[in-house]
């Protein structure tokens, strides 16, 4: 059986194929004419349950969305608030999770918190190291 997706869902894909970004639902809804908030929040619920969203929550107010995309981490800037990409096989915490104790991992996210490059070069200094 196919699955349906509605013509605002795809207008939601569309933005998120497009900006090839993490984005907020209300960063969606401002990319979109003629399509309302509750309508944008029902359609990303409905392309995560399809596996074609990821939703990252990722210690900020909201929520951010991505395209489903091949092995790759974020990083997540403590001063800016940016998230970036980083290509990453995860495939050996899969292997791992399985040897060790029988589990069968559907889905993985790895996430580093830090500086990014940019507040770094601009002179801005961490609050402290995480983790260490």
């Amino acid at each position: 059986m196919k699955t349906r997706i509605s013509p605002q869902a795809q207008m939601v894909l569309g933005v998120l194929s497009q900006r090839c970004c993490h984005l907020t639902a209300e960063e969606i809804l401002g990319s979109l004419e003629g399509i309302g908030a509750a309508t944008v929040y029902r359609a990303l619920e409905r392309l995560t349950e399809l596996g074609l969203v990821h939703r990252l929550a990722l210690g900020r107010k909201s929520a951010v969305y991505e395209l489903v995309r091949g092995n790759h981490m974020h990083f997540v800037c403590r001063r800016c608030g940016g998230v970036f990409d980083i290509p990453a096989d995860l495939s050996g915490m899969v292997t791992e999770a399985a040897k060790c104790c029988g589990h069968q991992v559907q889905e993985a996210d790895v996430t580093a918190f830090g500086v990014c490059k940019d507040c770094r070069s601009a002179g801005t200094q961490p609050d402290s190291p995480a983790g260490m």
